[in-house]
């Protein structure tokens, strides 16, 4: 029997085309979230390209991208990836994204869904899912309205509770996939999701649910509980990383890293 398995990416950080001729706040705001990144818009389109080539080429049953698609949620932005998508070979029924901090900041998620990525909507709507063998996969929101300065994020009720309702159902693995990570981070209050204690308890009480994140542009395996073995699964960033595609195959109730290079937790 077949191995399903999951790709798994986060960090684009696209920028739109003709980014060098904002001015003002629009200037002010792209420049303070690039976070002395270089703004070349050609530079990050490459790096996206290649990594979505690399998870093309893998083959995987499925690919979630976590978040921080584009850097400030323009609609340039998400043409961009609109684009690299089309390009990169995977049938978008194949594909899940998650909107991160950074997207929340121009175009509203469900309009970017109803708009430049809708060919990729009906995988991608928070609180739906997707199913394969053996696996759910169901994408949470965390992109909250915010000055651009802060990078928080917030997991609403209704999408955890649409989690417990399906892992409690469900005799099979269930992967939470959303971009703030599931523990505390420096400086909390402007970085961190802000209901980090609701999703550390959905995953205690619920074994059979595993959880993709980005946001930290560090790969890391984590463990919900000590000796139970790692069950939060974080890539490093496409924008700035050197290996950003991680493959994990489910096996049973879990979920297996197949490529390393993350430091356990």
């Amino acid at each position: 029997m077949s191995v399903t398995r999951i790709a798994h990416l986060s960090d684009l950080h696209l920028l739109e085309e003709d980014v060098r001729r904002r001015r003002g706040v629009a200037r002010l705001q792209v420049e303070y979230l690039s976070l002395k990144r270089p703004l070349n818009p050609d530079g990050r389109r490459a790096r996206a390209e290649l990594a979505l080539a690399d998870a093309a080429a893998a083959d995987p049953d499925h690919l979630v991208i976590t978040g921080d698609l584009t850097e400030d949620g323009v609609v340039g932005q998400y043409d961009v990836l609109r684009q690299l998508l089309d390009g990169c070979g995977l049938e978008p029924g194949r594909v899940t994204l998650l909107p991160g901090n950074h997207d929340g900041h121009g175009l509203a998620w469900a309009e970017a869904l109803a708009g430049p990525l809708d060919r990729w909507a009906a995988t991608s709507r928070p609180g739906e899912g997707v199913r394969l063998s053996g696996v759910r996969i169901l994408p949470v929101s965390t992109a909250v309205e915010q000055a651009f300065w802060k990078s928080s994020g917030r997991a609403p009720d209704d999408q955890l509770a649409e989690v417990v309702r399906t892992a409690t159902a469900a005799h099979e693995l269930v992967i939470l996939a959303q971009h703030h990570p599931p523990f505390r981070v420096r400086m909390h209050w402007i970085h961190g999701l802000q209901n980090v204690s609701d999703v550390a308890q959905l995953l205690a009480a619920n074994p059979n649910v595993s959880l993709l994140y980005g946001h930290m542009h560090v790969a890391r395996d984590v463990e919900v509980a000590p000796g139970e073995g790692a069950r939060a699964f974080a890539p490093c960033a496409v924008v700035d990383g050197d290996d950003p595609l991680r493959i994990y195959a489910v096996d049973g109730n879990r979920l297996v890293p197949l490529e390393r290079g993350a430091a356990a937790a």
